[in-house]
């Protein structure tokens, strides 16, 4: 029960945080103040969400991870759910802020109670079958959200929040007190596991998700660039999100088999030549959505298994390097995205891309610099 539970968490976690973006609009005439205004909700919610996931890691390795991943989905329910309920822009930011910090310590201790609780040998699968659900809930999430606003009003999203306290209770429930018997965790123990093999990890992750992220983000401006239609940019940017989804559920469930270090090395060094092979292929190409699938795939497999192996070296901190390796990788990421669009727009976006695309280099050689368990249990830190 408790993956399913956990993963039905994180479909619900992450819905309620995809409603915000689509509805920026609506909440802009709400709230009657400008787009820049309304869009700063999207900005506070991103930060404490995925910036503080480290520092909610570390919460969640001192208490019973248990009563934080159902209380992070709660509070990020009350955030999307009551939208239409907040008198004006200032209370639904401090709103907003604190289901995204709701947000952090469900991923953070959500992913460590997978790992604590997973069979060591299929820890990947279940990472990953934790990852789909987040998957799920985002993709859902728009289509939730303006589906329910344009037929009953802001008002309506309120209905779904018993969508989050039903497995939240059931987890209480079901699940046994997961609060560790160890030292308290700390500033230090951050410190200390931010480096060494952690360290190459979250930099791998950060690398990879930069340039998913900045492609992502760029074809709806290069398609429009090349007078290609919208129709086109949607079948682009679905099958890019559905195969990176895909692609993180085989990664980690392969990496049972195969080992965390090989899937990790392997999906990056044929990710490197497809990732070109996508800015010389004209996006008009028969062929291209099949590419873009495949290389969506190849660039997000390694993120469940950079989650795995960095709970695996620290053991002991699962929920606070789970916070380093995915939160903290994406929002990191996200700060360095805000060169991207002027790089774009200034030098072109095969230009851009192409030298964002030298990024996964250095990423390889991180991968390959990354050890095993075992080998690394016997090395110096």
């Amino acid at each position: 029960m408790l993956p399913l539970l956990l993963s039905w968490l994180h479909a619900t976690n992450d819905l309620f945080g995809a409603f915000l973006t689509p509805l920026l609009p609506k909440l802009q005439a709400a709230f009657g103040v400008s787009y820049g205004a309304v869009s700063l909700l999207v900005a506070l919610q991103s930060l404490t969400g995925s910036l503080l996931q480290p520092l909610a890691g570390l919460i969640a390795d001192r208490y019973d991870r248990r009563v934080l991943a159902a209380l992070g989905p709660l509070l990020m329910a009350l955030g999307g759910g009551l939208l239409g309920f907040f008198p004006n822009l200032w209370v639904a930011g401090a709103m907003l802020a604190l289901s995204g910090l709701g947000s952090a310590l469900f991923h953070s201790a959500g992913a460590a109670l997978v790992g604590q609780y997973a069979d060591p040998a299929r820890r990947g699968f279940w990472m990953s079958f934790f990852g789909t659900g987040g998957y799920l809930g985002l993709a859902l999430g728009p289509i939730v959200a303006l589906g329910t606003v344009n037929q009953g009003g802001l008002e309506a999203l309120a209905w779904f929040i018993p969508l989050a306290l039903v497995p939240a209770l059931l987890l209480l429930k079901q699940a046994p007190p997961a609060r560790l018997q160890t030292r308290p965790s700390s500033f230090r123990d951050l410190k200390r596991v931010f480096r060494g093999q952690v360290a190459r990890l979250w930099a791998v992750s950060t690398l990879r998700s930069l340039v998913f992220m900045s492609f992502s983000t760029t074809i709806p401006f290069w398609f429009h660039t090349r007078g290609i239609p919208d129709s086109q940019v949607a079948l682009a940017l679905s099958a890019y999100s559905l195969s990176a989804t895909v692609g993180a559920f085989l990664g980690g469930t392969l990496s049972d088999h195969l080992g965390r270090r090989n899937v990790l090395v392997g999906t990056m060094l044929l990710a490197i030549p497809l990732y070109l092979a996508l800015l010389l292929l004209p996006p008009e190409n028969a062929a291209y959505i099949a590419l873009l699938s495949l290389t969506g795939a190849l660039m997000n497999a390694g993120v469940p298994v950079a989650v795995a192996l960095a709970q695996e070296h620290e053991p002991a901190q699962m929920a606070t390097v789970s916070g380093l390796l995915m939160g903290f990788t994406w929002g990191f990421a996200g700060l360095f995205y805000a060169v991207v669009g002027p790089m774009v727009e200034r030098f072109g976006v095969i230009e851009s891309l192409s030298v964002l695309g030298l990024l996964l280099i250095p990423a390889l050689s991180l991968s390959l610099a990354v050890r095993e368990v075992g080998s690394a249990r016997s090395a110096p830190r």
